[in-house]
């Protein structure tokens, strides 16, 4: 954690260390919610990185690390900025990883992201939204 919190990122270091992170997750390693609770909070200063390949990164972390940690809701905020930017490659992972940790009482918070990215120009982005809001809140849907 205290690479992310270096000045400037060091955006080669930090993949490393959410590989090897993500790669624990997946063989099995059980990680304290207090580890992953603290490493998200740490993450989301890595949302001030341009640097593409660590977005990645984080994106696949908040997923992986998701079910693990408390307080999810922190990255929300810069997700749903992420959502916002008019960089392409940012908004579809984005919005995969805000689904990802979204559920039916969350809904509301993030609603208004949803319906903007139903109609986003990238199809990949209109298609997570549209699926993730007939999963979570067919009532959005329907009105």
């Amino acid at each position: 954690a205290r690479t992310f919190n270096e000045t400037p990122v060091n955006a080669r270091k930090c993949i490393q260390i959410l590989t090897k992170i993500i790669y624990m997750i997946n063989q099995g390693e059980q990680l304290g919610q207090t580890e992953a609770t603290e490493t998200f909070f740490a993450m989301t200063k890595l949302f001030q990185s341009k640097d593409m390949m660590l977005r990645r990164m984080i994106y696949l972390s908040i997923k992986e690390m998701s079910t693990v940690a408390n307080d999810v809701i922190i990255v929300t905020s810069s997700l749903t900025r992420d959502m916002t930017e008019k960089e392409d490659s940012y908004r579809g992972p984005a919005m995969r990883a805000l689904c990802k940790i979204t559920d039916a009482s969350m809904m509301q918070s993030v609603e208004r992201y949803m319906k903007q990215a139903i109609v986003d120009k990238l199809p990949s982005v209109a298609l997570t939204s549209s699926v993730h809001l007939m999963r979570q809140g067919p009532e959005v849907v329907k009105r």
